[in-house]
């Protein structure tokens, strides 16, 4: 028969054996996380600039069929009354102001704060010299996420780009 010490001796080596184990699997789900973390982080942005295009889409149809107002009436899912949506003359949503232009044509199409976002959002107006002598003043908003992915809303024209990841640039 086992004494006494051995007993413990063994069932000590059980319990470090057990948390080695553990500790092992931890290891290995964190890491899986932190991978697929990225992943789904990009899957999302990319739904958002899908969401982004097919609002600013649907504003410039709503315009065409309006007869070119300045301003597009459009129903808003989250809102009981129809949102109003500033144009430019070619019908593409645009703000007048200088300040966070960008910003505010996020609000506008999104129908949410940047700011409150799931992840964190940066709205960056970019200005072309090239193009701002052909359309004057219009600039392009880039919208970027932490990790350096980012699409564009080109303002004069209502093009968005697709997503651009931050590795695609290397």
């Amino acid at each position: 028969m086992a004494t006494n010490s051995e007993k413990k001796e063994k069932s000590l080596a059980e319990f470090i054996v057990i948390i080695a184990l553990v500790g092992v699997m931890m290891a290995v789900f964190i890491n899986y996380f932190i991978k697929s973390e990225a992943q789904f982080t990009q899957a999302g942005f990319t739904k958002v600039a899908q969401s982004f295009n097919t609002k600013v889409s649907a504003v410039h149809a709503q315009w065409l069929m309006d007869k070119q107002p300045n301003t597009v009436q459009l129903v808003s899912f989250n809102k009981k009354e129809k949102q109003a949506m500033p144009v430019n003359n070619a019908g593409w949503v645009d703000v007048k102001q200088k300040q966070l232009a960008c910003e505010a044509i996020w609000q506008l199409i999104m129908e949410t704060p940047i700011s409150l976002m799931q992840f964190s959002i940066s709205a960056i107006e970019v200005h072309d010299n090239i193009t701002e002598r052909r359309v004057r003043g219009k600039v392009q908003c880039r919208y970027v996420l932490l990790d350096g992915s980012y699409f564009y809303y080109n303002r004069a024209n209502g093009k968005v780009s697709k997503v651009i990841k931050a590795t695609d640039l290397n």
